[in-house]
């Protein structure tokens, strides 16, 4: 029996059983049925092992039956070589812990007791840090790390410091907030950010850095030891990268903005244009039906009426567009001081770059001062900006040839073709790749993970074959009459909506009445009870009551419209700078994911889920949040016409939210789409529905590359065509709506940098949402988007052979996305206000306002969920399994967010605090 309980110890924690005050029952009952042998009733090990020789042996023919050995000196060099190179991933000494053990799991040691591993991860740590102040100090000099502190403390004329003024947000998009956004970068390159190449990743780099994002100015002077320089050296070469991507952000939004300017005007003076042609219209019919003028007279007082519609100068096209880029052409100063601050910024272009050789020559015009472009300057941006550089009037050329310029920066910002070595989001496409040289040697490994092939041809020769099935499919829907083709387009009928199951909302009523009322902290402390996400927010258990339910006011503060001022109000006994201090604490550690991952995984576990989806399909979509217009990520949201910033959910098939991450609004959201679906660990999903903001042919081509499918829901279908390539055989019912002009040679042709872009996705080089950024339009000719372009254009009529063959699909695809509307209702019933203008500046507290967002909204619907199990469980008769998987976790009439508030702990104290006695002097209900 001791043998046998050493080796069940063992395989189950990985440490041989060395003590422990008594040993089960049921451990010894099991043993003892499993080996037919009369167990004791207790036992304990030193009962057990009366002679201490006899635990060893059986300690030792326990390692021997698992294939298990000791850490020798040997393993243990390597292991603390192997803690020191995950210590540049990994940040935290508690990551670093969990790798040291998978590492002793991985190669057959027994597991090293929990104050040793801590003592290497720590020590691995301290190494790396090390290494990263060598390199702070050999690129800027002793002297500049140890000005840092003073430099950042001084106090500037507005009467903040350093550090504040670059923590700042930009304040405004205008003139003064761009010219005091590049004085901050100009600030970080005195201090020597540009010159910290430290060699971190991004997400280790913050990291790093986020204490500097917190810490008060005043204690820069209290910091001692390495580990300031380190924290100061991070906190400058992230800040630098994030106001360089947030500068040239801004001067995106500025051109789109003076093109926005052009365009308002040129239609203004197409209006004007036609009341005047009108007018002439008039004048010379009066002219002509005066009888009493001779024909000279007429014919000169038609030439005086015709001047001044007659071209003269730059003349143009008469193109929307052409009237367009001749009123940017007249953007003067809005225009220099746009090229002024990309200049400051230090693009890096090749040479021989249309934008270089622009750049080259405005330097030159303005060092002379002129205000003319001269004769004979070569044009290089093509024959749609020639009618206004190649003009006789030199000055208005200069003007055009500045606004040329200005299109052509934007278009190089996208496409990746200018680039800046101090930015997250700008860096050249090649640093974010798989380098060439890693690419070449471990292709075969890369495309493995793919799950694709390493050849085109076979790819190919698999789209043809699902192309002509969905073509068949296709072809039989229009000859049952569920789509049709009219005039050449194609007609899809709206699906009728299942009738109105009365009976199925009486039972709703009825199952939520039995549900019950609650209010919100209730709810919360319940599930906190089983799932601990408190936690996870804590990093540890926590020390009091109190300090659980501040915890529980800052993340309803969080995650609504309320502020700590709000809660402090609404419940006894706390004080907002409380309430506040904590809501600071919970966007600084960064992890509210990791608390959300436990709600998730608890939700799933729940019986009922299984009636409402299988868990491999999910919708995506945008919910935007009403923020204030002095926000600077905020943007203004056509369809609720007020300013807002955007929240990005993945809602799986269960009801419950998979990932969450803030985004930008009007801007497409493939790249959300596709990254949020790789980056969660929670399921493996096949499909994840989109609409129309969430499709393009490259995304759905990266899509299919990383392993998973995009159902876009898509807008103006009856503009839709079936794009194939040539030599497929076309039903002649689907002739008029299908256009082969897909070339599978661009796909051979650019097959390999496309399975490169994919890999380095898919392995977290970069993100999906660079990538759509990189690859979209503006990367046109680029052999790598022609090939995903291509083949996600063949992928799109794929998915439609299934999407209009087949009502059934259509249907489901469409439930889903409504699936996620219905959780957007929710959320907005928890966060019905505006983001206020001092929250949400940052992108730690945009991550934080969302994160906590759904937070609350998966526990509402576990909670919902639980109780739904639990009334299903005592009448099962009252309402079976066909009527409860039509009735959504999502209802929110029953719980009270609002009012006064009741947070009482004690009926889950023992489980929440891990039994630990009550605090002196600290109420149980606040």
């Amino acid at each position: 029996m001791g043998v046998a309980l050493q080796i069940g110890f063992l395989r189950l924690t990985g440490a041989p059983l060395n003590s422990v005050e008594m040993i089960p029952p049921q451990v010894l009952a099991h043993l003892g049925a499993e080996l037919g042998i009369a167990p004791p009733r207790l036992a304990s090990i030193r009962a057990l092992y009366r002679r201490h020789r006899t635990l060893f042996e059986h300690q030792v023919a326990a390692k021997q039956a698992l294939g298990l050995r000791d850490l020798t000196e040997h393993g243990e060099r390597a292991l603390n070589g192997f803690l020191r190179r995950e210590a540049g991933d990994k940040f935290l000494v508690d990551e670093l812990e969990q790798a040291a053990r998978a590492w002793l799991r991985d190669h057959h040691y027994v597991q090293l007791p929990t104050r040793r591993l801590r003592s290497s991860a720590s020590g691995a740590r301290r190494h790396y840090d090390g290494g990263l102040l060598a390199g702070a100090v050999a690129a800027v000099g002793i002297e500049q790390t140890k000005a840092w502190p003073l430099e950042l403390s001084e106090t500037m004329p507005n009467g903040k410091t350093r550090l504040e003024w670059l923590r700042d947000s930009p304040a405004s998009r205008k003139t003064k907030g761009l010219a005091d956004h590049i004085a901050k970068i100009d600030f970080l390159k005195k201090l020597g950010a540009d010159k910290l190449h430290l060699g971190l990743a991004a997400g280790t780099l913050k990291a790093q850095a986020r204490s500097m994002l917190y810490r008060k100015p005043a204690t820069l002077k209290r910091m001692r030891g390495e580990r300031k320089t380190v924290e100061i050296a991070c906190f400058l070469r992230l800040q630098l990268l994030r106001l360089t991507d947030d500068g040239l952000g801004m001067i995106d939004y500025r051109i789109a903005d003076l093109w926005r300017q052009a365009r308002t005007r040129a239609e203004a003076a197409v209006e004007d244009e036609l009341r005047r042609h009108q007018a002439l219209v008039l004048q010379l019919a009066s002219l002509v039906d005066d009888e009493n003028i001779s024909a000279s007279v007429v014919r000169d007082q038609m030439r005086t009426m015709l001047a001044p519609f007659l071209p003269a100068g730059a003349h143009g096209p008469s193109t929307k567009v052409g009237r367009v880029r001749r009123e940017l052409a007249t953007a003067g100063r809005g225009a220099s001081e746009l090229l002024r601050a990309a200049s400051s910024i230090s693009l890096d272009l090749p040479s021989t770059h249309p934008l270089a050789q622009a750049l080259t020559t405005l330097d030159r015009v303005a060092a002379s001062e002129m205000g003319r472009l001269p004769e004979g300057t070569p044009n290089p941006f093509g024959r749609t900006w020639a009618f206004l550089i190649d003009q006789p009037d030199r000055e208005a050329a200069f003007g055009g040839y500045r606004a040329a310029t200005l299109m052509l920066l934007k278009r190089s910002l996208r496409n990746g073709q200018a680039s800046v070595d101090h930015s997250l989001e700008h860096r050249a496409p090649e640093d974010r790749l798989i380098p060439k040289a890693q690419w070449k040697k471990e292709r075969a490994r890369f495309v493995r993970n793919l799950a694709v092939s390493a050849t085109p041809e076979t790819t190919i020769r698999w789209i043809k074959d699902e192309l002509s099935t969905a073509l068949k499919a296709i072809d039989a829907a229009v000859s049952r009459g569920d789509i049709r083709i009219e005039n050449n387009r194609l007609v899809v009928p709206k699906l009728k909506a299942a009738p109105e199951d009365e009976r199925l909302k009486a039972i709703r009523r009825e199952l939520f009445a039995s549900v019950g009322k609650i209010q919100l902290p209730d709810l919360l402390i319940a599930i906190d009870a089983t799932t601990h996400f408190s936690w996870a927010l804590l990093g540890r258990t926590p020390r009091s009551e109190h300090e659980l339910i501040i915890l529980y006011a800052a993340l309803i503060a969080l995650g609504s419209d309320l502020t700590a001022a709000d809660m402090a109000r609404m419940t006894l006994n706390i004080e907002a700078d409380a309430v506040g201090e904590m809501m600071r604490r919970i966007e600084a550690n960064g992890r509210l994911p990791w608390a959300n991952r436990l709600v998730l995984d608890h939700f799933r576990t729940l019986p009922v889920t299984k009636l409402w989806g299988g868990g491999i399909q999910a919708s995506a979509d945008m919910m935007s949040l009403d923020a204030t217009r002095r926000l600077w990520t905020a943007r203004h949201d056509p369809r609720r016409r007020t300013p807002a910033v955007g929240t990005y959910t993945h809602v799986l098939d269960q009801w419950v939210i998979l990932h969450d991450q803030a985004v930008v609004l009007n801007r497409r959201q493939a790249g959300a789409a596709i990254e949020g679906a790789l980056r969660h660990e929670a399921v493996d999903l096949h499909r994840v529905a989109v609409d129309t903001h969430g499709h393009t042919h490259f995304g759905m081509a990266l899509a299919n590359l990383v392993g998973f499918d995009l159902a876009p829901r898509l807008a103006g279908m009856n503009k839709r065509k079936l794009y194939l390539p040539r030599g497929l055989d076309v039903p002649a019912s689907l002739r008029p709506i299908v256009s082969e002009t897909v070339s599978t040679s661009a796909i051979t042709r650019g097959w390999d940098p496309l399975l490169r872009i994919a890999a380095s996705t898919k392995s977290g080089w970069c993100s999906a949402t660079y990538v759509l950024d990189r690859f979209g339009s503006a990367a046109r000719g680029d052999e790598a988007f022609q090939a995903g372009d291509a083949f996600g254009r063949l992928l799109l009529t794929r998915f439609l052979g299934a999407y209009l063959g087949d009502p059934a699909f259509r249907g489901m695809n469409d439930a889903l996305l409504s699936q996620g509307e219905s959780v957007h209702t929710l959320q907005r019933a928890i966060y019905s206000g505006p983001i206020g203008a001092r929250h949400g500046r940052t992108p730690e507290q945009m991550a934080a306002i969302s994160s906590g967002l759904t937070l609350l909204t998966n526990v509402i619907m576990t909670w919902n969920a639980v109780r739904i199990g639990e009334v299903r469980a005592r009448r099962p008769n009252t309402f079976p399994d066909h009527h409860i998987m039509h009735i959504a976790p999502n209802a929110h009439e029953h719980i009270n967010t609002k009012g006064v508030i009741t947070i009482d702990v004690s009926p889950h104290r023992d489980r929440l605090l891990g039994g630990k006695p009550p605090a002196a002097g600290i109420r149980s209900v606040i």
